[in-house]
C-alpha cells in the first residue's frame, strides 16, 4: 500500500471519526440528526477519495527503470 493511499484512508476515517464524536459530544438523537450524521461522516470522504488524483502517470523511462530493479 503506498504512502498516499495510505494518507487517504487515514483522513476519509479521522473525519467519519470526527464527525461520529462531535455527534456523539452534541447528544443529538434525533431522526433527522442520524440523517445529517450520516450525510456529513460519508459525502466529504467519498467526494475526497474520488477527487484526489493518484499523481501523474509514470513515464515509460520509470517502468523501465524499475523493472530492471526488480530483476
Amino acid at each position: 500500500m503506498s504512502s498516499l493511499h495510505n494518507t487517504r484512508l487515514v483522513l476519509a476515517v479521522s473525519w467519519v471519526a470526527f464527525t461520529l464524536l462531535m455527534f456523539w459530544a452534541t447528544g443529538a438523537s434525533s431522526g433527522f440528526s442520524f440523517f445529517v450524521l450520516a450525510i456529513a461522516a460519508v459525502v466529504p470522504p467519498v467526494i475526497m477519495l474520488t477527487l484526489w488524483s493518484e499523481g501523474p502517470p509514470q513515464t515509460i523511462a520509470e517502468v523501465l527503470h524499475e523493472a530492471e530493479r526488480r530483476h
